[in-house]
């Protein structure tokens, strides 16, 4: 196997693995919550726990989903003055928008990391999970999506059209 190869297999399943972990905690959500609104309702109690679960399953969902947006290009853009530009100025000008995304996100990866240290020694209140971990999740996904940024600022730069991947649930 070249290495090439090997490393296009690696991020194929790391793609992969990302996307079962943005789903699995999809669907643990659904999960949890459903013990909390059946269980408050049905049966009368409150179960403490499902509120902060369900809370940081959220929370990783979104900050791992927004990488898996960044790599497919699904987040929201506005393009009316980019989609009238000659190309090689929209290319700068996508050029530009990355370079600011790679600044805000280092600045939210610097935030992150501070508050890694000041909450390492906070635990939720229902169950033994330090407060770190939320923002260690924010932190990874920020610094992928600084990747991700920086790969399509050099496409742009060459002149080159950022194609999405294929997504794997589409047809």
């Amino acid at each position: 196997m070249s290495p090439r190869s090997f490393v296009s297999s690696a991020l194929a399943i790391f793609w992969s693995l990302l996307t079962t972990v943005v789903v699995t905690a999809f669907c643990l959500m659904l999960v949890v919550m459903a013990i909390q609104v059946i269980s408050r309702y049905t049966l009368g109690l409150a179960v403490p726990w499902t509120d902060e679960v369900s809370r940081y399953l959220f929370l990783a969902e979104i900050f791992l989903g927004s990488v898996l947006a960044l790599r497919y290009q699904e987040h929201i853009r506005v393009t009316i003055v980019t989609d009238r530009l000659p190309p090689k100025i929209a290319h700068l000008v996508a050029a530009l928008a990355d370079l600011i995304g790679i600044v805000v996100l280092i600045m939210i990866m610097g935030g992150a990391w501070n508050m890694m240290e000041r909450t390492a020694g906070v635990f939720a209140s229902t169950f033994q999970m330090s407060f770190s971990y939320v923002y260690l999740v924010q932190f990874i996904a920020a610094l992928l999506m600084v990747i991700l940024l920086t790969s399509q600022c050099q496409r742009h730069l060459r002149g080159k059209t950022a194609t999405p991947p294929a997504k794997p649930w589409s047809d």
